[in-house]
């Protein structure tokens, strides 16, 4: 788990073997990738190990920005500066678009859509680095999976990764299930978009044409940048009282809900990634996996958008259950985590003990040292962690 800010970022890496599968999953900002994960994957490519899968789970700057630094430094695929990559998720907008290539169909809608392609991306996707990307033509991601003939999607990136997609074997023995997200999620997400193109004048119809790709990247990273907490979240933000049935608000943002959740199993591991996903989709996802309805026991469980109250439901916590937690985030920007949320995961009744473990020590996690469980179950909170974490069998 690198210490990706307010953002997230994983590797996985099976137990060392001959054929042992590596997933990175979303890559912080470009700092972080500079930092810590360009490191880790030179060491891994001295030892003639590449990345089996690449996930982007959806286009926020704080999940979406480290990626864009590695398939820069990394160049075309056959190329591979920095580490070989097989496969890349990410949905970008000729994933949930009909294959159309005509250009924009007016000099209006042209002009506006360079405008937005000659700003780039949002501010908010740097991270006080001065190494950061531009917005110039050909940065955007899905301009760089293209044009680097990567493995996108399965093929050229024009299909989407789904809940209906079939599961990807890698390695020597893991499967990747995808969780997350429904084409409705994706659909709805395109919506919102056309919504905000029609109210800055656009007015053709939407295509796969690269203006229109770019466009889409670029206006979907930023539009989580600029939320303000709640004024109730600022209330509670130096001591949450409430529980987490009081204090559950579905996140109500497309972007999120659009999330690439995975389930990643190994005979010796089988590991949750949410990214950022809406707690009820993940409750349907895990409801259809289990036909008992019972709690499911994974070895490893990174908890939806960093921790918030929004993206764990108390119906979700009946539904899952893991000895080791994920927490990203250093809880600059919006607070996260939060503590109800912590709270009702170690009050529940367990025969294990829990780890959670955050890259950074915040004030929740700070607050959640010192709390007893009302179970009486055991839990040990480790803060600023940024090791391997080892999960499974002999965890």
């Amino acid at each position: 788990m690198f210490p990706a800010k307010n953002g997230d970022s994983f590797l996985i890496r099976e137990a060392p073997s001959p054929h042992a599968g590596t997933v990175l999953v979303d890559g912080g900002f470009d700092s972080t990738y500079r930092a810590f994960i360009a490191p880790q994957l030179e060491a891994l490519r001295e030892q003639g190990v590449g990345l089996d899968l690449v996930i982007v789970t959806h286009m926020d700057a704080d999940h979406i920005s480290g990626i864009l630094s590695l398939l820069k430094a990394n160049g075309p695929k056959s190329s591979a500066h920095v580490i070989k990559v097989d496969h890349v998720w990410h949905n970008s907008l000729r994933a949930i678009t009909s294959p159309q290539h005509a250009s924009p169909t007016t000099a209006t809608d042209q002009a506006i859509l360079s405008v937005i392609r000659a700003r780039g991306y949002h501010h908010g996707v740097s991270s006080s680095s001065a190494h950061e990307i531009s917005g110039r033509q050909g940065s955007s991601l899905a301009a760089l999976l293209h044009g680097g003939n990567y493995r996108w999607n399965g093929s050229d990136g024009s299909a989407s990764i789904t809940m209906d997609t079939e599961a990807l074997a890698i390695g020597q023995s893991m499967q990747v299930h995808i969780l997350g997200p429904t084409a409705e999620r994706l659909q709805a997400l395109r919506a919102s978009w056309i919504r905000e193109l029609r109210r800055i004048g656009v007015l053709g119809a939407v295509t796969q044409d690269a203006y229109f790709d770019d466009a889409f990247e670029f206006m979907t990273a930023a539009a989580n940048q600029d939320e303000t907490p709640r004024a109730t979240e600022i209330a509670h933000r130096g001591y949450d009282h409430r529980t987490l049935a009081e204090a559950y608000d579905p996140d109500p943002s497309p972007n999120n809900g659009s999330s690439i959740s995975v389930f990643i199993e190994t005979p010796a591991a089988r590991m949750l990634f949410l990214g950022d996903a809406w707690a009820d989709d993940t409750v349907a996802a895990l409801e259809r996996r289990t036909t008992s309805g019972e709690m499911t026991i994974f070895d490893a469980i990174k908890l939806s958008h960093h921790g918030s109250r929004r993206n764990t439901s108390p119906r979700l916590l009946e539904l899952m259950d893991a000895p080791v937690y994920l927490i990203s985030s250093d809880g600059g920007k919006h607070g996260h985590p939060d503590l109800p949320v912590l709270r009702a995961i170690v009050d529940r009744p367990s025969t294990f003990v829990r780890h959670l473990y955050f890259n950074y020590a915040t004030a929740a996690s700070t607050a959640l040292r010192a709390h007893q469980s009302t179970s009486g179950a055991q839990f040990v909170v480790h803060e600023n962690f940024n090791d391997w974490i080892t999960v499974g069998k002999s965890t």
